[in-house]
């Protein structure tokens, strides 16, 4: 068990170093004017976004709690990104009438079960 979770450790500090230097060598691509990055790219939308993904891809997609990150961060970033588009008067209302349903709906479900 134990080679199980150092092996675990071991290949989450391999991926986290290696992210890092891809994202270190973009940025610096970015710097010399190689490649352009949209600025909106380097907000906290975008960080909220990376967040919820990686929690994602960490419990593999089995909860919705990393699709509450994206969501947020999603509906911030294109308005941000899009000025004059107010998604967000929308979104808002649309999330919390969805995630209503969903919280209604899966507790019917558990007590059909």
């Amino acid at each position: 068990m134990k080679t199980i979770q150092c092996q675990s450790a071991n290949y989450n500090r391999v991926f986290l170093g290696a992210f890092l230097a891809i994202v270190g060598g973009v940025l610096l691509l970015d710097q010399l004017n190689i490649v352009y990055i949209p600025d909106w790219l380097y907000s906290w939308p975008a960080l909220l976004i990376i967040i919820g993904i990686y929690s994602g891809i960490k419990h593999n997609f089995s909860n919705l709690g990393w699709l509450i990150w994206v969501f947020i961060g999603g509906v911030v970033l294109v308005d941000d990104a899009l000025p004059g588009s107010n998604i967000g008067d929308f979104a808002w209302p649309a999330g919390l009438i969805i995630l209503g349903a969903y919280l209604i709906a899966r507790k019917s479900f558990q007590h059909k079960a």
